[in-house]
């Protein structure tokens, strides 16, 4: 059993691999389950035993990156002027980047990580937020911090730089919400 363990974590790891090489050739419409299998080095048989086609693999590494993501908010984030915290966010992030920088540029129906992240972001901000009387409705400061959350991670994913990007994201929240 554990042999078999073994081999679904390889070929995991391999089809993750062969997904994110095939998608850095180009992009996710034009790229193809023989693609895949061929820079994961997996064959075509394998694959179809693990996903029905290549937006089933999709869906399933969203997902399990939309999880990590919440995950890691939960854990990480507790105040919401923290930098450690951010920090912390960020570089846990970092351990994925390869597969986060390929998978925030995918926009299809049914997995959209920059949308997932969107979403947590505003979920978890809501009761961080303090009970400000702010000029602007309040959905549109989550709907900001949101947005400029996500393009800092995505900027800090792409480029590096974590802890200055999120010293500097926090700086930013503390001049904008609390007075």
């Amino acid at each position: 059993m554990a042999a078999q363990d073994l081999r679904t974590i390889k070929t995991n790891r391999d089809l993750e691999a062969g997904f994110i090489q095939a998608c850095r050739m180009k992009p996710f419409a034009k790229v193809t389950v023989n693609d895949i299998c061929k820079a994961g080095l997996v064959g075509r048989s394998t694959f179809y035993h693990h996903y029905q086609d290549k937006y089933a693999l999709l869906e399933h590494l969203v997902t399990m990156q939309a999880t990590k993501f919440e995950q890691l908010l939960g854990q990480r984030m507790t105040v919401l002027t923290n930098d450690a915290g951010l920090i912390a966010l960020y570089q846990a992030l970092v351990a994925d980047e390869a597969l986060l920088n390929v998978l925030l540029t995918i926009h299809t129906e049914h997995a959209d990580l920059s949308q997932r992240y969107l979403i947590s972001l505003q979920h978890y901000l809501n009761p961080l937020l303090p009970d400000l009387e702010l000029e602007v409705p309040r959905d549109f400061v989550l709907r900001l911090y949101a947005s400029s959350a996500l393009t800092a991670i995505t900027w800090a994913l792409a480029h590096g730089d974590a802890t200055n990007i999120a010293t500097f994201m926090n700086r930013l929240v503390k001049n904008m919400l609390i007075r």
